[in-house]
C-alpha cells in the first residue's frame, strides 16, 4: 500500500469492492472514505446487508472438517511447490501453515460474497458431512449401487427442493454441462457457467433433471428438464421454470 490509494467513485459500486469493505480489507484511509458513501446508497446498503447475514448463516453452521483426500491432494500439492527451485517457501511445515490460513480466512470471504451475490442460502441436514465427495474430474454417474433414488417431487413442490439440489453437482442422464446448455437454450433460457445445483429427480412420476440457475439476489431459477425430450431446438424437453426466492 502506498497510502495514496484513490475512493472508488460511485455510485454504483460492484459487489467485489463492497465485499471488500465488508472484509475489512480496504486500506483503512479508503474504507474509512468510502463506508459512509456506501452505507448512504440503497442499493449498496442492501449488499452489505445480504453480506451481514450470509456471515451469521455461515457462523451458525456446525463446522466441516476437510476429506482425506482433498487434504493429502493438497499436501502433495505444497510439497511439490516446496521443492528447490519450485518456488520461494522455505519449509513443507511453512507451505502447511499457509495452506490452514487460506482455507481458515480467505476461503471464507469468497464464499461469503458468492453468496450474498448470488442469495445462496447455504443448508445442512443430518448426515451431510457423511456424503461422498463430489468428482472433481466428471460429472457424477446417473446412478450408483446402493444409491438412493431420486427425490419424487410434485410441480408444486420444487421449492422444497432447493436446498438438496443446491448441495448436488448430478447432470443424471444429461450426463455433461454441453448437454444441459444445449437444453436450456431449446427452451429460451440464457445461463452462463455451472449451475449453483443440479440434480435428477422424479417429476411426478417422469424421470427428469432439475437446475438451480441465478435469478438475483436471494432468488432462484429452478428449471425442469426432460432428458428424452430436451435439446437446442425442442422447447418441450423444458417440463417447468418457475423462480423462487424473494428480496
Amino acid at each position: 500500500m502506498t497510502g495514496m490509494e484513490r475512493v472508488p467513485m460511485g455510485p454504483p459500486w460492484s459487489v467485489d469492492l463492497i465485499a471488500d469493505l465488508h472484509a475489512g480489507v480496504l486500506p483503512p484511509e479508503v474504507a474509512a472514505q468510502l463506508r459512509p458513501r456506501v452505507e448512504a446508497d440503497a442499493d449498496a446498503r442492501e449488499v452489505l446487508q445480504a453480506l451481514d447475514a450470509t456471515l451469521e448463516d455461515l457462523r451458525s453452521l456446525p463446522p466441516v472438517p476437510m476429506p482425506d483426500h482433498v487434504a493429502a491432494r493438497i499436501d502433495a500439492a505444497l510439497a511439490a511447490e516446496a521443492r528447490p527451485g519450485i518456488a520461494p517457501v522455505v519449509s513443507l511445515n511453512d507451505a502447511r501453515k499457509r495452506r490452514n490460513r487460506r482455507l481458515g480466512m480467505g476461503g471464507a470471504g469468497v464464499l461469503v460474497a458468492a453468496a450474498a451475490a448470488f442469495g445462496i442460502v447455504l443448508a445442512v441436514s443430518p448426515g451431510a458431512q457423511q456424503q461422498p465427495p463430489a468428482n472433481d474430474a466428471a460429472p457424477a454417474p446417473t446412478t450408483k449401487p446402493g444409491a438412493a433414488p431420486p427425490l419424487a417431487l410434485k410441480r408444486d413442490e420444487l421449492g422444497s427442493a432447493v436446498g438438496e439440489v443446491l448441495r448436488a453437482q448430478n447432470y443424471g442422464p444429461l450426463e455433461t454441462p454441453d448437454r444441459l446448455a444445449g437444453c436450456l437454450k431449446g427452451g429460451g433460457i440464457t445461463s452462463s457457467g455451472t449451475p449453483l445445483g443440479i440434480s435428477p429427480i422424479d417429476l411426478e412420476g417422469k424421470s427428469a433433471v432439475m437446475a438451480i440457475l441465478p435469478a438475483g439476489l436471494g432468488k432462484y431459477r429452478l428449471v425442469v428438464l426432460d432428458p428424452a425430450t430436451c435439446g437446442p431446438d425442442k422447447p418441450e424437453g423444458v417440463l417447468e421454470d418457475t423462480t423462487v426466492g424473494q428480496r
